[in-house]
């Protein structure tokens, strides 16, 4: 288990979105990514990548994500939003270059809509298989250019990746194979398990730990409904570190989903310590803790990171717990 990598999972009303990330140096990151629930139902989501990594790295990437997330709420598109951000880098007077991939998601028409400065391409899985979507990239950041944004369907099933070359590059090797390795990991996932730490994990396996700063982002249609039927048992695995008060306040919060829940359907809850249990958190592909795993009802789903409440819990797993049980 990886150390250094952090991860955060997220439930918009019609996306599972997961965040994956390891540093190269202490906390600070260059990658810089964002979700952006767009008034009209729309979503953007974009994943980029500051020159170098450490502190200076960090702080331009904090800089241009709180301006990309401003712009995407006032541009017509992804390409508009990446433009603006083209200016606001030759405003800075230096020579700044930056990547970055912005897809604005329709979820009811499953349609996306991609704009590429630079980056990587967006890979998608679904239970027939693994994508790279268009491969080209249009400049990096800080080149004035005009970036048409790209049009893709998406199938229900969809799973959707966002990359840093971080994840993909090591020293010596070729980054087509990197990619390689994402796109054959990536056809190993679906369901519940198609987040964005179960594809670091599998990568990370094949190619060793990253050199640079890493960081993978997955987008996961929702279906319009799941686990509302009462007769179905409800089970969790709970990863905790002793250590950690993440994992003290997230055992607390699913205790009292238990407590709640259980007078409503069967509902099963196992806390594993990874420090003692380590082989169980490396077969459940567990890389940070807490993690909280839905077993039961299928498919499997997680939630990793800091949960607050019982609600929050149950709308991220998506039981019906906020719905059904007056708090």
């Amino acid at each position: 288990m990886a150390a250094l990598w952090r991860s955060q999972a997220n439930r918009l009303s019609s996306i599972a979105v997961e965040v994956c990330w390891r540093p190269a140096q202490g906390d600070a990151s260059g990658d810089f990514h964002d979700v952006v629930d767009l008034a009209d139902g729309r979503i953007a989501v974009f994943l980029g990548d500051a020159p170098a990594f450490g502190p200076r790295a960090a702080e331009l990437a904090d800089e241009l994500r709180f301006f990309l997330r401003r712009a995407i709420r006032t541009a017509r598109d992804g390409a508009a939003a990446l433009g603006a951000l083209d200016d606001h880098l030759a405003d800075r007077g230096t020579d700044t270059i930056a990547t970055a991939v912005c897809a604005v998601l329709h979820p009811a028409e499953r349609r996306l809509e991609v704009t590429n400065a630079g980056h990587l391409p967006i890979l998608v899985a679904t239970a027939t298989g693994a994508r790279f979507l268009d491969e080209r990239a249009d400049p990096p950041l800080g080149v004035k250019a005009q970036r048409p944004p790209v049009e893709y369907q998406l199938t229900a099933d969809s799973s959707v990746f966002f990359l840093t070359d971080g994840l993909v590059e090591r020293r010596g090797a070729s980054i087509d194979d990197g990619l390689g390795a994402a796109l054959e990991a990536a056809r190993q996932l679906t369901g519940g398990s198609a987040g964005a730490a179960e594809l670091a994990r599998r990568v990370t396996d094949r190619l060793g730990q990253p050199e640079d700063d890493a960081t993978v982002v997955s987008v996961r249609l929702l279906p319009a409904q799941a686990a509302r039927d009462n007769g179905h048992r409800v089970s969790l695995r709970l990863f905790v570190d002793p250590a950690d008060i993440r994992s003290a306040r997230a055992e607390r919060v699913a205790r009292e989903l238990a407590r709640t829940m259980g007078g409503l359907v069967p509902f099963d809850l196992e806390v594993i310590d990874i420090t003692v249990s380590a082989d169980a958190a490396e077969e459940e592909g567990v890389m940070a803790a807490p993690t909280v795993v839905r077993v039961l009802p299928a498919p499997q789903m997680r939630v990793v990171g800091n949960v607050r409440s019982p609600g929050e819990l149950a709308r991220a797993l998506q039981l019906p717990y906020a719905e059904e049980i007056d708090l």
